[in-house]
């Protein structure tokens, strides 16, 4: 058991020679060893030619029976898929499934929105998983989406601890993180920046 903690926490990332590939399976050779790693289709796609260097954020699945490496292109796609494991009755296969038919952005925007249709068209997911997909993955995705606003609104590290001082605020007071973030983002740009935290708060309730 020990060795095995190792090797997860040692096997972070790989770069090598693709040796071969194909969308859901591909071979990288580093110093004469072969490594098989799973992968998406998002990742596929972005994937040099047999022969050439190919490099990847993994994660190694570890069972009783079995350790499987499962390769990806950004460090958004590792996080969400382990996400995805996270939650009850999705495995590895499903998980990537996922990524393959949304990419992450758009997946995190189903789950905010709710949108079942849109997660059930993906392959393996029917209306419960999606269902439990939105129950335990909402608030995890909705705190990613206004992360991610914070840091398009934000011209300065300073400008962005404010607006998420105010986010927080506003959330602490019983708002979505999404309105939160869009009230937030409205009062900041009316003020052209020339405000503070109070203010900030007091006119971004002022568009809820």
């Amino acid at each position: 058991t020990a060795w095995i903690c190792t090797v997860v926490v040692m096997i972070d990332h790989i770069r090598g020679k693709l040796a071969s590939k194909s969308q859901t399976y591909i071979r990288v050779e580093v110093h004469g060893i072969g490594y098989g790693i799973h992968i998406p289709l998002s990742t596929y796609h972005g994937l040099a030619s047999v022969e050439g260097e190919v490099q990847l954020h993994t994660y190694l699945y570890v069972r009783e029976d079995c350790l499987q490496l499962y390769g990806f292109k950004t460090t958004e796609e590792k996080e969400l898929f382990q996400m995805l494991i996270s939650v009850t009755g999705i495995g590895p296969r499903v998980a990537l499934g996922v990524l393959s038919g949304l990419s992450v952005k758009e997946f995190r925007e189903a789950v905010a929105s709710e949108n079942l249709r849109r997660l059930t068209a993906i392959a393996g997911i029917g209306k419960k998983t999606a269902q439990r997909l939105i129950v335990e993955l909402k608030e995890k995705v909705g705190l990613a989406l206004v992360t991610e606003e914070v840091e398009k609104m934000a011209k300065a590290p300073e400008e962005m601890r404010l607006i998420n001082d105010a986010i927080s605020a506003l959330v602490s007071l019983g708002c979505r993180p999404s309105e939160a973030t869009k009230a937030v983002k409205e009062a900041q740009v009316a003020s052209r920046g020339k405000i503070d935290l109070e203010e900030l708060i007091k006119q971004a309730l002022n568009r809820l």
